[in-house]
């Protein structure tokens, strides 16, 4: 029997499902994205499945993965994501098909606790009491925990800094070395990992182990039969970070730090160590003097035209040699120093690399102001590698989001991952758009540009601020925008006022819940994987169409090598890119069958200009009303 004919004894009326979950009802698109699914997975296929918010989608794809008994990978954008499809979805599916698999989820090794680097931080002289305070927290938690995630650790802020100083990332411990009898938690995670058959990670970690498989130099994860990649929208550009590298001046202050504590504590004989730690420190200072004060994305060009600043980088990757050389002969004193070794022999490597780096497939870019800098070395395209990697793993690859398709075409995602072969499939949303929210498009507005912008867009919204009585978030493209309207609302709104960045995202979020009269203000980190249902969001403003800013070196260097193609940049990268994140802006109004509000979208370009239609036309199918009154009405529950 295929899989295909097996989909509807579980979702269809009379199924499984129905039988075990109240309320259920049969939706069309979920049947169909599930039967889809099966017959990808039986070929050994390629799917990018566009399915609106309310589809269902993870049982269309864990159904049959489900069915097929065979090693699954799911691979998700978010953390809530993962902990829905661990806690409650899956668990749920292997009752009610009755599988007896285990499902495991594996994070990257910096949210795991590392025993020797905890050791470490508890011997460093600095150490003031709040220090001392979440030291002991953590040390008490090591005597107790199974596994040592962080998320276990609910007494410490999910963002504390502490962290950093006591995870297992890669370029601090020898976790890859370790057996697990020192205390070590990774390998018995990792082992737990190969042995589950549905495995749970992040695309952040698929792309570390891809780029460590593209170069060679082993897997962090296991190889499985079917591949699914949730929230997809998000991939091609976390996999160009992970086929790149950067490298920071926090990173080098760090290696300073721990090359100090290295010398106290393995080979407090080495005065040279001392010596070379301080040079270092020296260097990393001279550079950033060197990039200026001001805050600044340089272009490969305009760095290279900049001699101060190619030669003291220069001369900060020959004093990492000077250090290396120190190093060496000291790794047999000790596991840190020997971490150590190893992790300048990378700082070294890499700042070689992005100094000479030449072909045309990579893009060299630096950030940098006062206090700190960061150089970037990024893909042109991820296309290749990506599929590669595909090509060498085999199996069944599943892509799907609510946000893959750009005016009902998915060339634009299939082409940035070389999925040119890849079946495609779109299933609209069950929601009602229609009749449960307009999108209101103020006339009138001046152009983006103009300097009034922000104060004439919150002019146009508030009729609609006042009689959703809060209720509302406000979307922008720019941290300037956003301070702005925060110093406009401070002064004229009377009720609760939430501002990204006063508090953690989930913090925030549950506060707006909890408030009367709420207006949360955002910007790009709420455009999405934010999930709120009923009366608490009735409003969704968005300032602009969110293009990337023109002078980003790697919007222009990917707008060259489409110039160089005879296409537009604009109408090829940027129009593209604008309407998946806008797609997921409009997102967060509707996230269920009973809510109802407005949209409010302030850009007048995207009905004066022709590329608007082209935005547009990717929207689910809201009705659009011009007025101000009439958008009012929508906001009433009883209409």
């Amino acid at each position: 029997m295929s899989l295909k004919s097996q989909i509807d004894a579980y979702l269809g009326a009379d199924g499984r499902i129905a039988q075990a979950v109240d309320g259920y009802q049969v939706r069309q698109a979920q049947v169909e994205m599930a039967e889809t699914v099966a017959d990808i997975i039986e070929q050994d296929g390629s799917l990018l499945a566009e399915a609106g918010t309310g589809t269902g989608k993870t049982f269309s794809y864990l159904i049959p993965a489900l069915l097929s008994g065979q090693k699954v990978i799911v691979s998700t954008a978010t953390k809530t994501l993962q902990d829905q499809l661990l806690t409650k979805d899956i668990p749920l599916l292997m009752d009610v098909c009755g599988i007896s698999g285990t499902a495991r989820v594996l994070k990257g090794r910096e949210n795991y606790l590392c025993p020797q680097r905890l050791e470490i931080a508890e011997t460093a002289e600095q150490n003031t009491k709040e220090v001392w305070k979440k030291l002991n927290l953590i040390h008490d938690w090591q005597l107790k925990t199974r596994n040592g995630d962080k998320s276990e650790l609910q007494a410490l802020d999910e963002n504390d800094p502490i962290w950093s100083k006591v995870c297992a990332r890669m370029e601090f411990c020898q976790a890859n070395e370790c057996s697990g009898d020192d205390g070590c938690f990774y390998p018995g995670v990792k082992q737990q990992a190969q042995d589950a058959q549905i495995l749970i990670v992040n695309h952040h970690l698929f792309c570390a182990d891809l780029a460590l498989r593209e170069q060679g130099f082993g897997e962090v994860l296991p190889e499985a039969d079917i591949y699914v990649f949730d929230e997809a929208h998000q991939l091609p550009d976390i996999a160009a970070q992970f086929l790149g590298f950067s490298v920071s001046r926090y990173q080098l202050d760090e290696l300073v730090r721990d090359v100090r504590i290295a010398y106290k504590k393995e080979a407090p004989e080495a005065s040279e160590l001392a010596d070379q730690a301080s040079a270092v420190e020296d260097k990393v200072r001279v550079f950033n003097e060197a990039l200026g004060k001001w805050e600044k994305r340089w272009t490969w060009e305009a760095f290279e035209a900049s001699k101060a600043s190619h030669k003291t980088l220069e001369l900060l990757r020959n004093q990492l040699t000077q250090l290396i050389e120190v190093l060496k002969p000291l790794t047999d004193k000790g596991k840190l120093l020997s971490a150590l070794y190893k992790r300048t022999q990378e700082f070294e490597k890499q700042i070689g690399s992005w100094l000479t780096a030449s072909s045309e497939n990579q893009i060299r870019w630096v950030e940098s102001s006062q206090a700190r800098f960061k150089l970037n070395l990024t893909p042109l395209s991820v296309a290749d590698p990506f599929s590669r990697q595909r090509d060498a793993l085999g199996g069944a690859w599943i892509f799907t989001s609510a946000t893959l398709s750009v005016n009902h075409s998915f060339d634009y995602f299939a082409h940035r991952l070389g999925l040119g072969d890849a079946e495609t499939r779109q299933w609209d949303s069950p929601f009602d758009y229609d009749k449960q929210a307009v999108i209101y498009h103020p006339i009138g507005l001046p152009d983006p540009k103009a300097p009034d912008y922000i104060k004439v867009c919150l002019r146009a919204a508030w009729p609609l601020l006042q009689e959703s009585q809060g209720c509302a978030f406000l979307l922008f493209t720019s941290h300037r925008a956003l301070q702005e309207a925060k110093v406009i609302l401070s002064e004229h709104w009377d009720g609760t006022l939430l501002i990204q960045g006063d508090g953690p995202k989930t913090a925030l979020l549950q506060r707006f819940k909890e408030s009367d009269k709420a207006l949360l203000l955002g910007t790009s980190s709420f455009w999405e994987g934010v999930d709120v249902k009923g009366d608490a969001l009735k409003l969704v403003m968005i300032d602009r169409i969110p293009f990337i800013p023109p002078d980003d070196p790697v919007v222009q260097a990917r707008e060259n090598a489409l110039k160089q193609k005879g296409l537009s940049g604009f109408f090829h990268f940027q129009i593209p890119e604008a309407t998946i994140a806008l797609k997921q802006g409009i997102g967060r109004l509707i996230r269920d069958t009973s809510d109802y509000g407005v949209l409010m979208l302030c850009d007048p370009r995207l009905t004066q200009k022709s590329y608007g239609r082209i935005i547009t036309n990717s929207f689910p199918n809201f009705r659009w009303v011009f007025n101000a009154d009439e958008a009012k009405q929508k906001l009433k529950r009883d209409e």
